[in-house]
């Protein structure tokens, strides 16, 4: 792989000012560094986000329902006596 010199490190900046304009070269630029140092930290392994490479915890939802006990029934009465309401 060829080096690249200062020639050619001019040429790719003139370029890329004719193609891009002098209003957006300066943000181009920016997000292209910092799309390379965050490539950076994550190859090397530095970084914020080894925090969140630990299990989460579990989240706590709302207390489960207790289901109602069923109601009992009357025991049924022999057919031939009925009980007295009142």
């Amino acid at each position: 792989m060829p080096n690249v010199g200062p020639l050619e490190i001019v040429l790719i900046l003139v370029i890329a000012l004719i193609v891009l304009g002098p209003r957006r070269l300066p943000d181009v630029a920016r997000s292209v560094g910092r799309g390379m140092r965050e490539f950076r930290s994550a190859l090397s392994g530095e970084g914020r986000d080894d925090e969140h490479d630990e299990e989460p915890e579990p989240l706590e939802g709302p207390e489960p329902v207790e289901e109602p006990e069923p109601v009992e029934e009357p025991a049924p009465t022999p057919s031939g006596e009925r009980e007295s309401q009142g």
